[in-house]
């Protein structure tokens, strides 16, 4: 067979995240099980020979549409968390790691379509158990996830906004994550909270679980008073 002429690099991008966005089409219309490479070509005017050119094959072909979103996902709201424009302007960086915190859980339901983006998410999570090459994009989102979040309290107990208590940082971490993934498996069942009220949720936690470093913010805490390392 011979090769493929060559096209410009823009070109090749632009047919590729076509196809990739068909493909997260198809699992959110039909799940992972059932995308067919014949039904992703269709949809992007191409043909199946196209598709297997720049995926290979139906696996690599959702390993890399998986990825691309989650990637996607998480630097959208990695970018809200530093920037946090509603709160200080457009590209303004945040004032403290608390806002930036609160900028991210902001960002959970702001970013994308939340109700799409957690139907992806728990389709990913059941194929993984099944597809053992879809393990890495369920790792990468959250070594994504809490690279985010411990980077954000690590700063903050380096300044003094964050006091731990009872918990470690690690294990906050884990807590915020858990939330935001039961918000995501109840979008998907129809039984999620209002949007602010995932965000008012998740910043209230924070405030309970991350108390200020002045002695009245620890007094008033309502956890036990015995201040962690991380």
């Amino acid at each position: 067979m011979s090769p493929r002429p060559a096209q410009p690099a823009a070109e090749t991008e632009a047919k590729k995240a076509a196809i990739i966005q068909a493909t997260l089409d198809q699992i959110v219309d039909r799940g992972p099980t059932a995308v067919r490479m014949a039904d992703v070509a269709k949809a992007v005017g191409m043909s199946v020979g196209t598709v297997q050119y720049y995926f290979g094959s139906r696996d690599a072909l959702l390993a890399a549409a998986f990825s691309a979103h989650s990637d996607a996902v998480l630097k959208d709201i990695a970018d809200m968390a530093n920037h946090n424009g509603k709160n200080t302007g457009e590209g303004a960086e945040a004032s403290s790691p608390r806002s930036r915190l609160h900028a991210a859980f902001t960002a959970v339901h702001e970013v994308g379509n939340h109700g799409q983006r957690s139907r992806i998410w728990i389709e990913l999570v059941t194929a993984a158990r099944t597809h053992t090459s879809l393990q890495d994009c369920v790792d990468s989102v959250f070594a994504g996830w809490r690279s985010l979040f411990s980077r954000i309290i690590g700063d903050g107990i380096r300044t003094g906004d964050f006091t731990l208590y009872g918990l470690t940082a690690t294990e906050v971490v884990d807590t915020f994550i858990a939330i935001i993934d039961g918000f995501d498996l109840a979008a998907v069942a129809g039984q999620g909270p209002e949007p602010t009220t995932m965000a008012r949720i998740l910043g209230a936690t924070a405030d309970g679980l991350l108390s200020g470093g002045s002695p009245g913010a620890a007094a008033t805490h309502s956890g036990p008073h015995n201040p962690v390392r991380s």
